[in-house]
């Protein structure tokens, strides 16, 4: 892995700006101080920390508490030591253990130093998923080095697909090579399952004539998403004239997307892009992707969405006409260009 971003002084100013960018958010709530414990929230605050023991857990063991003049994380003694080692070195930030034995533990840490001023993640999140929706360069460079790194591992494990492999079988691959970007999102669909399922979850099916590898990798707390095909048997025809339909339809969902537009237009833009190719109505059929960073989709898109496009936010659109699907993630930057993190 290299990260050539993450040296102590570059992650430090990154925890300060995004703790200016936090007490900013409380002083227009009237709040006096907010206690992070989001995995999400806490990735952000911390560039790039983790704060979870369970992996399908949206919640943390550990928070960030955060006044106009304070900010410590609090976790429990079992995960402070580790903490301090692993997740925090370079963010500036101290770490206060509380007892894991204590009643209401760091929540009850939190509501003492907070008092009635506390706020909550729920509490917060329209302005956090703005906040981390709008990547640093340190975010950019990072997400970039995630993109090439997954996309890489998709291409080893779909190469070693034989007649035979089995979708479980090919996931196993996908999840050794990505060494260890995290895998939060993993489908698999051989054949006709391509055709039957939007949300394939790998089984013991053996892949025959094609097969379909769909992937949400996450490191950091940064996330990118990517779908990629293996074609054991030439497309036919039909299948042939999906797949270019459904790469033109992204490709008008990428032009689409230009800062002061709204996510409500390029959706727009996408369903007009549907029809043009003939396929009208398939996009009622799954959703068509949206924002990513420190969540697998920050927002997904949808008709009328008034949410505003801004340089520094990445994407990750993912139209789909039966039987064939594109995906990729990119980062939009000044004057439109657009960075496609997931392409080889």
């Amino acid at each position: 892995m290299n990260e050539p971003a993450a040296s102590s002084p570059a992650r430090s100013a990154e925890v300060k700006a995004r703790l200016d960018s936090l007490r900013a958010a409380l002083e227009r709530h009237g709040a006096r101080s907010a206690f992070l414990i989001a995995r999400r929230n806490f990735a952000w605050l911390t560039a790039g920390g983790s704060n979870h023991v369970v992996l399908e857990s949206e919640t943390g063991e550990a928070g960030v508490f955060v006044s106009a003049d304070e900010a410590v994380v609090l976790a429990p003694n079992i995960e402070a030591r580790r903490l301090v080692d692993e997740e925090l070195a370079g963010t500036g930030l101290d770490v206060v253990a509380v007892d894991w034995w204590r009643p209401q533990g760091i929540i009850g840490e939190a509501s003492r130093r907070g008092r009635a001023g506390l706020v909550s993640d729920e509490d917060l999140e329209p302005d956090l998923e703005i906040l981390r929706s709008r990547l640093s360069g340190f975010d950019a460079e990072r997400l970039a080095i995630l993109g090439g790194e997954a996309t890489r591992a998709m291409d080893v494990a779909l190469a070693m697909v034989g007649s035979m492999t089995t979708e479980v079988e090919l996931c196993a691959a996908l999840l050794a090579a990505l060494d260890d970007i995290r895998a939060p999102v993993l489908l698999a669909a051989a054949d006709d399952r391509i055709a039957r399922y939007r949300h394939p979850l790998p089984g013991d099916n053996p892949i025959r004539s094609r097969v379909m590898l769909v992937l949400v990798g996450e490191r950091w707390g940064l996330h990118v998403a990517v779908t990629r095909f293996r074609d054991l048997e030439p497309r036919s025809p039909d299948l042939e004239a999906r797949f270019a339909a459904v790469t033109r339809v992204q490709e008008i969902l990428h032009e689409a997307t230009r800062a002061s537009a709204t996510l409500g237009e390029v959706f727009a833009a996408g369903q007009a892009a549907y029809a043009d190719v003939g396929y009208p109505d398939e996009w009622q059929l799954h959703h068509q992707g949206g924002t990513i960073a420190y969540r697998g989709r920050e927002r997904v898109a949808k008709p009328d969405d008034p949410t505003v496009i801004e340089p520094g936010m990445a994407f990750a659109w993912n139209p789909s006409i039966t039987g064939a699907k594109v995906e990729d993630t990119f980062i939009l930057g000044e004057e439109d260009a657009r960075r496609v993190v997931t392409r080889g």
